[in-house]
């Protein structure tokens, strides 16, 4: 009880007030049909026809293919809008949006509370939040995560939440963990020690928030921002060694950083800019995040962003 009381039900008033629509348990199995699926069809079968003014039946054929995609990168391309299909009585494939990322007022937000998802090991995720009725991120609430066993009961959670119904985090963007005054996130399969914290409000300051967890939950999760770091700022690499595929989201610095320069651009400004850097600040993603917001820019509708010119130089 202390644990709804003290971080799930301050989480779910700020995500309501940033204008996350509750639904209930029982609302949200409704919509899903069954245990085991995740996605809130009506919701999705909805935005796709307002997005697309495509029909229900093609709307219901979409929903059909995505509800059986596993690979998260794949996910994550076709939310970005590497997605077309062929569409009743058409003779090519046509573009499908999945959201609308210039427009974020025009996509539908939920949160959720106590999801349970049916397999082989059931389990319970304390909050779930999604557009357009797509699971983006799972939040777990515990209290306190300043204790050493708390706070890593709160990243085994999400661990065996991954292992157990990995169908909840197949188009997941990232994972956070609260309780109600630190909150951490970090990105789908990731372990517990790359789990930070956001500590800087940019472009806006501590003192215009409540309490830390406003602040926090502002940063990740307010609308325009979440559909930013889900356009620009995910990246996956293959490590080297292992072969291993590895999801990385940015730091708050990176985000800062990028955005300040690609607003630089997309004012037409021709000086010089520099970006500061400290030893392990993640130099070269920062690279990377502002490349793919110059080259995709998927929120912003800017002329002078049409072709840029990128010219990159390594000394590794």
């Amino acid at each position: 009880m202390s644990e709804y009381r003290l971080a799930e039900k301050p989480t779910l008033d700020v995500l309501t007030a940033l204008g996350y629509r509750p639904l209930s348990p029982d609302a949200a199995m409704a919509m899903r049909g069954e245990e085991n699926r995740v996605i809130l069809k009506p919701v999705l079968v909805e935005a796709l026809q307002t997005l697309n003014g495509i029909s229900a039946a093609d709307a219901e054929a979409i929903y059909g293919e995505l509800s059986t995609l596993s690979d998260n990168e794949e996910w994550q391309r076709k939310l970005r809008g590497a997605y077309s299909r062929r569409l009743t009585g058409e003779a090519r494939d046509r573009p499908i949006t999945l959201i609308d990322f210039k427009h974020p007022d025009r996509n539908r937000y939920h949160v959720v509370r106590q999801f349970r998802v049916a397999a082989q090991r059931a389990r319970i995720a304390d909050i779930v939040v999604f557009v357009n009725g797509i699971p983006l991120a799972v939040i777990e609430a515990k209290s306190p995560l300043k204790a050493t066993a708390r706070a890593e009961e709160a990243f085994e959670q999400i661990k065996q939440y991954e292992r157990d119904i990995p169908r909840l985090f197949h188009s997941n963007a990232f994972n956070l963990v609260t309780d109600g005054m630190t909150t951490l996130y970090g990105a789908t399969g990731s372990p517990s020690q790359f789990y930070a914290p956001w500590p800087h409000a940019w472009p806006r300051s501590r003192d215009e928030f409540a309490h830390d967890l406003s602040k926090d939950l502002w940063c990740l999760m307010e609308p325009s921002r979440l559909l930013d770091m889900l356009a620009h700022f995910i990246v996956f690499e293959t490590d080297p060694e292992s072969g291993r595929k590895v999801k990385k989201v940015c730091r708050y610095q990176q985000f800062r950083a990028v955005n300040k320069a690609v607003a630089r651009v997309a004012e037409g400004k021709l000086k010089k800019g520099l970006i500061w850097h400290t030893q392990g600040s993640g130099k070269s993603l920062t690279m990377v995040f502002l490349a793919l917001k110059l080259k995709t820019h998927l929120t912003l509708d800017a002329s002078t962003l049409q072709n840029p010119n990128i010219l990159v130089l390594t000394d590794r």
